[in-house]
């Protein structure tokens, strides 16, 4: 029985993570692709991409700390919970007709920040759920 609780949950964990960072991701690539097709500007990609992967490379750094520190499962769901809010309200204001691309720049560092945070968070979760000898092929997965 014991066994079947662990596989339960980590298959739930990864699918939910799973969908989350191939969401993000889409949002990502559409937000870095709507600058890029509406200013034409090499320029303006270029500072897009650096707001949408500079802050996750730069909080990964501090974030192995952090999940040790403090509860991984609220972190995961807090960094997700951001990442979607601020999502959310950059579609608000789409639909409102405001398309300020210095709004999108944003979105895309504080999108950046959480998945800087979530993914070690969650990388950090795995061993708490798998067994030790399962651990290498979830890994895997």
């Amino acid at each position: 029985m014991e066994n079947n609780i662990w596989k339960r949950k980590i298959t739930l964990l990864l699918t939910a993570q799973t969908i989350s960072l191939f969401g993000s991701s889409l949002v990502q690539y559409a937000i870095i692709w709507y600058i890029t097709l509406s200013t034409s500007s090499g320029m303006m990609m270029t500072i897009s991409t650096v707001c949408g992967f500079l802050p996750q490379i730069a909080i990964s750094i501090f974030a192995g700390v952090w999940v040790d520190r403090y509860n991984r499962k609220k972190l995961i769901m807090l960094a997700d919970a951001i990442i979607a809010f601020v999502t959310l309200l950059l579609a608000i204001s789409f639909l409102m007709g405001d398309e300020n691309i210095w709004l999108l720049f944003v979105v895309l560092l504080i999108r950046s920040a959480g998945t800087g945070l979530q993914t070690p968070a969650v990388n950090a979760i795995i061993p708490q759920i798998v067994p030790q000898d399962d651990l290498m092929r979830i890994n895997g997965i």
